[in-house]
């Protein structure tokens, strides 16, 4: 069965999805910011801040909100620590959160920066919420082999067209346009999956801990069930 390659036609399947993939989420804002649809959070002060999504970064991990027209709202979000955004959006309903918002400038305008968020919850727009535990993250771990060499790495992100990336903890002699063969991914609930690897790209990144590391973007090739398979860790259905 072919995977639906939007967030939209997998909601239309499923009703309700949780997502982690980085990628996707990237995805959604984008177009939350590119069509100026509206954002709205209840506060703890019961004020209520409508606004829009103005930009996203997803390299620096940060977005951006217009100011709302209420002064005392924009106040009230500035003193939260962390605020759960709402956005109805293409016949969805979508809810994130913003952490650490603080006073900045967008394009000259001023702005309320926040950090960008890890998972996105979106709703079927005649789906009523149903009750779930999320599921916890397991480490997903992925052994690449070249020739003689062998490397562990973490996968953290896998997209709806088979796009990742992989984080290894310390520095790795690979480079664009290479194609591991056989790689062996620890699936936390199945059997170890095999799959190729495209590199795509290969990034230099120090970790929380100020270690250094290397980031990999690759693309997954692999039966449409693997692939299946591993899209369902970081887009989850929420039955």
């Amino acid at each position: 069965m072919p995977t639906p390659l939007d967030i939209a036609s997998r909601l239309a399947k499923a009703g309700q999805l949780l997502v982690r993939s980085g990628i996707e989420i990237d995805r959604i804002l984008a177009t939350m910011v590119r069509e100026g649809a509206t954002v709205s959070a209840t506060l703890s002060s019961k004020r209520l801040f409508v606004s829009r999504l103005v930009s996203v970064n997803p390299v620096q991990q940060r977005m951006y909100l217009s100011y709302s027209d209420l002064t005392e709202s924009n106040r009230a979000l500035l003193a939260e620590t962390s605020v759960v955004l709402k956005c109805n959006h293409h016949g969805a309903r979508y809810a994130f959160s913003g952490k650490s918002p603080r006073q900045a400038l967008h394009d000259g305008a001023p702005a309320i920066q926040l950090a960008v968020p890890t998972q996105v919850v979106a709703l079927g727009q005649r789906v009523t919420p149903r009750p779930t535990r999320t599921p916890t993250q397991a480490p997903i771990e992925c052994q690449l082999r070249m020739g003689v060499l062998a490397f562990d790495a973490r996968l953290v992100d896998v997209s709806l067209d088979g796009r990742g990336f992989l984080v290894h903890d310390d520095v790795i002699p690979l480079c664009a346009g290479t194609r591991v063969t056989a790689a062996r991914i620890c699936h936390p609930l199945r059997e170890p999956l095999e799959v190729d690897l495209e590199i795509v790209h290969v990034t230099p990144v120090l970790l929380s801990d100020g270690k250094r590391a290397t980031r990999i973007g690759c693309r997954i090739l692999a039966s449409p069930g693997d692939l299946e398979e591993l899209i369902r860790l970081f887009i989850i259905d929420l039955l």
